[in-house]
């Protein structure tokens, strides 16, 4: 049985999340910071201890974090692999859509062994901007810091 959405079933709703998530974290992943922040509304905000105490707001300044993250990372010559898992997504009366996912960032140094980063809970607030979906507000809970 499938449950409508404002003319959209779940089914639907739910694939174009995975889809979303599938290119806002490859971005990120090949470190495409410009390309990352413009899947974010431009009034975003983004929390995630222990490096991100303080949520960091606007797209402007996400995009300078995603950039100057990518540059460090490469000139370490460490690679993150972001697998997003676990999902659930709960349309809200607004149109928003509230998403809770596991998340295993997985850290790779050139010619090393790939390793278990983190393991953390990422809620989203998902909002459509011109017919898109975009993060609109983002915490990210590491289990190594509760």
């Amino acid at each position: 049985m499938s449950v409508t959405t404002e003319h959209q079933t779940f089914e639907r709703i739910y694939a174009e999340v995975q889809q979303f998530y599938a290119r806002h974290i490859q971005l990120m992943d090949e470190g495409r910071a410009e390309e990352a922040a413009m899947t974010f509304t431009e009034d975003a905000s983004l929390v995630s201890p222990p490096k991100i105490t303080e949520p960091v707001r606007g797209r402007a300044k996400l995009a300078a974090g995603l950039r100057k993250a990518a540059d460090e990372l490469d000139a370490e010559g460490i690679r993150y692999r972001r697998c997003h898992t676990m999902m659930t997504v709960e349309p809200q009366p607004d149109g928003r859509l509230a998403v809770r996912a596991y998340v295993q960032v997985v850290r790779t140094r050139r010619g090393g062994e790939a390793k278990l980063h983190a393991m953390c809970v990422c809620e989203d607030v998902l909002v459509r901007e011109d017919g898109e979906l975009k993060v609109h507000r983002r915490v990210v809970t590491r289990d190594d810091c509760l």
